[in-house]
C-alpha cells in the first residue's frame, strides 16, 4: 500500500483514539500537519501563545541581542526582522514576505532553547546566512573636483647657437572654468627668413572641452582625434565629439575582476595573497563571507585567502584567476561619436579641414564578464565602412579577439572591401604569448586612408615572454606586415634580459629580416643606478654592417630642485662625437645648455621651459604644468615649505604663493605646508589639503597664515603685588574668558588698539587699561606689570 499524506493523516487519527489520546482539536493539527509540512510554519488557532525574551547565539557565537519569540506547543517561532537582525537572509529559506516563520520549519536551522537562562543557541549552515562583503580594493571614490577659474601658458623655448641660430616657442595656452576648458597649442618658428615659410607660427589643436564626473560624459568641440578600437584607425579631425570618459573616476574598475568567498568558523582576520604577494588585510565575523574586487592581476595569477583566528589556527584556500583588462565588466558600455571634417598636413597648415562632413563612431559592451562585444563606423564622402568584434575569455586559457569589417569606397577609387582579425593572448606568471594576424581586401579602405595613409593589406605580429629564474627573461617575437607600393617585411627577433650583480642591468637583442637576408642587427647594454640620482650606461649595436658604441653618466636633478647633468661620448656609423648637457630644475622652471661636436664641427644650444599661471588674482612662474596642478596660497607668507604627497616641491615666494604641477586629475592629491619655521604669533587654521582637481585646470589650494593679536599682560594689585592665581578675566572687546595665572600672568588674544580687563568676580571686580600694537618684528610680547585698579590687595602666588 502506497502510504500517502492522507494515509498518514488516518493513521495519526486512529492512534489519537485511546486514554493518552489528545483533544480533537490537536489531532486535527497533527493531521494537518502531517498531510502538509509547511503548514507547520503557521501555529494552530486553538494553541496557547507564550512570548518569550530570549538572548541569542549564532553557531555558538553571542550576538549581543536578546530578541521577541513566541513558543506556541513545542515549537518557537520568530519574526523575518528577528532573522535579519541574526545576519540570516530571508528569501534563503522561502519566508520572503512572511511576517513571521517557525524555526522547526526551516531547512539547515536547528536550535537549542534554554528556559532556565532564557536563551536560544541556534546552529545555522552557511546556506541560510547573508555573506559578510569585504572589498579587496582600498580605492575610494574621491571627492567631487575642484576648479578655480584661471589660465596657464606652458612655453618651451630651444635655441641653437652658431652659425644657423634658428630658434622655435611651443606654447600651450588653457583658460579654465567650471564650465571647461579652452585649450590651444602650437609653435613660433624664429629662423631663416620670411621669404621661405621659416618665420612663422603654426598652430596645432584648439578646441573647448567639458566632463561631467557623474555621468562620465565628456564634450569636446574644435580639434579632435577620432575614437578606434584595435582593429580600427583614428584620424584627426575639426568638429563635436561625445564619449564616455572612464578617466574622470580613477577609483573605478572598468575590467572584470575576481570574487572569492570562504567561511569562517569564528571572528578571524582575513589576508589575501595575489602571486605570493600580500595585497590586502582585514577582520571578518564568523560565518560566511565574499571577497570582492580583488585586483592586481593582470592575466592569470594565483589568489590565496588566509583565515586566522585568535588562537592562531590558519586555513588558506588558493584558486586560480585569470583578469584581462581590455575586457568590460558586465553591463558596463563605451562609446564615443565623431562628427566634423577631417584634418590634412597636421604639423605644416595650420587650417586644413576638408569641405566634406564626415562622421565616426565606436562602442564596446560588456555582454558578461567573459564576454565583450565591439562596433565601429565611418562614413564620409565615398567611404562607408563598418565593422563588429568581440573578446572572449577562455577561462583560464587565456583571451581571443576577432573583427569583421566592411567598406564600400576606399575614399581613391570604388569597390567593396573586406577586412579581417584575430588573435590570442595569454598573459602568466612563468610565459605570456600574443598573437595578432590581420588581413585587408585590395579594395578596403577606411577614413585614414583619403589621407594618403595607405591601408596594411597584411600584418601579422606574433610574441612569446618567457621568465626565468634569477630575474631573468627571453622574448621570442615575429612581425611581417605589407603595405601597397611597399616590399613584404618579416622579421624576428630574439632578446633576453637579466638583473646582474650590485643591481647591473644587462639586455641583448639580435633581429633578422627573413624576407631581405642581409638585413639584421643586434644591440647590448648595461646600465647601473646608484643612490644619488646617477645612472651610468654603456651599449653597442650594429645594423646592416654599420656600428655604433656609446657610454654616458647622468645625474638627474632632484624633484624639489637643484642641478642635474649630462655627458655621453661614442660612435655612429663610423664618426666619433661627444655631448655635454647641463640642467636646473627650480620652482620656476628649467633651464638647460647643451653643447655636441663630432667631425664635422661643433654645436650649442640653450633652452628653457616653464609656465605662467594666473589665478586668485596672482600671476605666478612655474614649472610646466600637466593635467592637473594646484596653486598653493598662505595668504602673503613667505619662504613656507609646501608638500606634495609628503615630499617638499619648494617654497612661497615673497607673495607668499607656489604652484604645484602634475596632480592626478580627478583624483586625491595631499598638499601641506610646513608649519615649523613660522613665528610663534603665527595662526594656522588647516595645514593639510585634500584636493581633486579637473582636466587641464588648475585649482586654489588656501592655507591662511593668520597672526596672533595677543599678548602676556602681568597684572598687580594696589599694594605692587601679583593678583592671585585663578581670578576670573574678561577681556571686554573680545567677550573672551581667562584666569590669571601664576605671578599675576593673564594671555589675551584678539587685542585691540585700546584694551579693558575685568578681574575678579561681580561683587569685587578691578579693572585694567592698556594699549597694543603687534610687534614688526612678529612674536607675543610681555606687557607690564600694570595695575588692576579697584584691587583690595594682591594675594601672590
Amino acid at each position: 500500500m502506497k502510504w500517502t499524506p492522507v494515509w498518514q493523516a488516518l493513521w495519526i487519527s486512529m492512534l489519537a483514539v485511546g486514554p493518552l489520546a489528545a483533544g480533537a482539536a490537536e489531532v486535527a493539527a497533527l493531521a494537518v500537519a502531517a498531510a502538509d509540512p509547511d503548514a507547520a510554519r503557521m501555529p494552530a488557532p486553538n494553541e496557547a501563545v507564550n512570548e518569550l525574551y530570549l538572548e541569542v547565539s549564532v553557531n555558538t557565537e553571542a550576538t549581543g541581542l536578546i530578541l521577541r519569540f513566541t513558543q506556541q506547543g513545542k515549537g518557537l517561532f520568530s519574526s523575518v526582522e528577528n532573522l535579519q537582525q541574526l545576519g540570516l537572509d530571508p528569501a534563503r529559506f522561502g519566508a520572503s514576505g512572511q511576517a513571521e516563520v517557525g524555526l522547526d520549519a526551516i531547512a539547515g536551522l536547528t536550535y537549542v532553547y534554554d528556559a532556565a537562562r532564557q536563551s536560544l543557541a541556534l546552529t545555522v549552515s552557511d546556506s541560510l546566512r547573508q555573506p559578510y562583503a569585504v572589498s579587496a580594493r582600498a580605492v575610494r571614490r574621491a571627492p567631487p573636483s575642484q576648479v578655480t577659474p584661471g589660465a596657464v601658458l606652458n612655453y618651451e623655448i630651444y635655441s641653437e647657437l652658431g652659425e644657423t641660430r634658428q630658434s622655435a616657442i611651443f606654447n600651450d595656452f588653457r583658460y579654465f572654468n567650471s564650465s571647461g576648458v579652452l585649450s590651444s597649442t602650437g609653435t613660433i618658428n624664429l629662423g631663416g627668413s620670411a621669404r621661405d615659410g621659416q618665420q612663422k607660427y603654426m598652430r596645432y589643436d584648439t578646441f573647448w572641452n567639458h566632463s561631467d564626473p557623474d555621468t562620465l560624459q565628456s564634450w569636446q568641440v574644435g580639434d579632435l582625434i577620432s575614437s578606434s578600437l584595435s582593429w580600427s584607425r583614428a584620424v584627426r579631425m575639426g568638429g563635436f565629439q561625445w564619449r564616455k570618459n572612464f578617466q574622470l573616476r580613477p577609483d573605478l574598475l572598468t575590467f572584470p575582476v575576481a570574487s572569492l568567498d570562504g567561511t569562517a568558523l569564528v571572528p578571524s582576520s582575513l589576508n589575501l595573497l595575489i602571486n605570493g604577494v600580500q595585497q590586502y588585510s582585514a577582520s571578518v565575523p564568523s560565518g560566511p563571507f565574499v571577497l570582492n574586487q580583488v585586483a592586481g592581476i593582470n592575466g592569470a595569477g594565483l589568489a590565496t585567502v588566509i583565515t586566522r583566528d585568535a588562537l592562531g589556527r590558519s586555513v588558506a584556500t588558493t584558486l586560480p584567476l585569470y583578469v584581462d583588462t581590455r575586457l568590460l565588466a558586465s553591463g558596463l558600455s563605451d562609446y564615443s561619436l565623431e562628427i566634423g571634417a577631417l584634418r590634412r598636413d597636421y604639423g605644416t597648415r595650420s587650417f586644413g579641414y576638408e569641405r566634406s562632413p564626415v562622421a565616426s563612431a565606436s562602442g564596446r559592451y560588456g555582454v558578461s564578464d567573459t564576454l565583450t562585444i565591439e562596433g565601429h563606423a565611418e562614413v564620409g564622402k565615398g567611404v562607408l565602412n563598418a565593422g563588429a568584434g568581440a573578446l572572449l575569455r577562455l577561462g583560464q586559457a587565456g583571451v581571443i579577439n576577432g573583427a569583421l569589417t566592411a567598406s564600400n569606397g576606399s575614399g581613391t577609387g570604388s569597390g567593396t572591401g573586406l577586412q579581417a582579425s584575430i588573435g590570442y593572448q595569454y598573459l602568466g606568471p612563468r610565459f605570456s604569448i600574443d598573437a595578432q594576424s590581420v588581413r585587408a581586401s585590395a579594395s578596403y579602405g577606411d577614413l585614414a586612408s583619403r589621407d594618403g595613409s595607405a591601408v596594411t593589406r597584411m600584418a601579422d605580429r606574433v610574441s612569446l615572454n618567457l621568465a626565468l629564474p634569477a630575474g631573468q627573461s627571453v622574448n621570442l617575437s615575429y612581425i611581417g606586415y605589407r603595405t601597397p607600393g611597399a616590399e613584404t617585411s618579416k622579421i624576428a627577433t630574439l632578446g633576453y634580459s637579466t638583473t646582474l650583480f650590485n643591481g647591473i642591468f644587462f639586455n641583448l637583442s639580435a633581429f633578422q629580416d627573413l624576407q631581405q637576408r642581409d638585413q639584421r642587427g643586434f644591440y647590448f647594454g648595461l646600465s647601473m643606478a646608484f643612490d644619488n640620482n646617477i645612472s651610468v650606461s654603456t651599449s653597442s649595436s650594429r645594423q646592416n654592417d654599420v656600428g655604433s658604441r656609446s657610454i654616458s653618466a647622468r645625474q638627474s636633478a632632484d624633484f624639489g630642485g637643484g642641478f642635474g647633468w649630462t655627458v655621453q661620448a661614442g660612435t655612429a656609423g663610423g664618426m666619433a662625437y661627444r655631448q655635454g648637457q647641463i640642467e636646473y630644475l627650480g620652482s620656476d622652471g628649467r633651464l638647460t645648455a647643451r653643447a655636441q661636436s663630432n667631425a664635422l664641427g661643433s654645436a650649442s644650444a640653450i633652452g628653457a621651459a616653464g609656465a605662467l599661471v594666473l589665478m586668485d588674482g596672482h600671476l605666478a612662474t612655474a614649472r610646466q604644468v600637466g593635467n592637473g596642478f594646484a596653486m598653493v596660497s598662505t595668504g602673503g607668507v613667505a619662504n613656507v615649505p609646501v608638500l606634495h604627497e609628503n615630499r617638499q616641491i619648494g617654497v612661497t615666494g615673497r607673495s607668499g604663493y607656489l604652484l604645484v604641477p602634475n596632480l592626478n586629475a580627478y583624483g586625491d592629491n595631499q598638499i601641506a605646508i610646513g608649519t615649523d619655521g613660522l613665528d610663534v604669533d603665527a595662526r594656522i587654521p588647516v595645514t593639510n589639503l585634500n584636493l581633486v582637481p579637473r582636466s587641464l585646470s588648475g585649482v586654489l589650494a588656501a592655507f591662511p597664515v593668520e597672526r596672533y593679536s595677543a599678548a602676556t599682560v602681568v597684572v598687580h594689585g594696589d599694594d605692587g603685588q601679583p593678583l592671585a592665581t585663578g581670578l576670573p578675566v574678561l577681556h571686554v572687546q573680545s567677550g573672551k574668558r581667562t584666569v590669571v595665572g601664576f605671578d599675576g600672568v593673564v594671555f589675551v588674544d584678539d587685542l585691540q588698539a585700546d584694551n579693558e580687563l575685568r578681574i575678579g568676580d561681580d561683587d569685587h571686580p578691578c579693572t585694567v587699561h592698556f594699549s597694543y600694537q603687534r610687534p614688526a618684528a612678529g612674536g607675543l610680547p610681555v606687557l607690564g606689570p600694570v595695575r588692576c585698579i579697584g584691587a583690595t590687595s594682591g594675594g601672590g602666588r
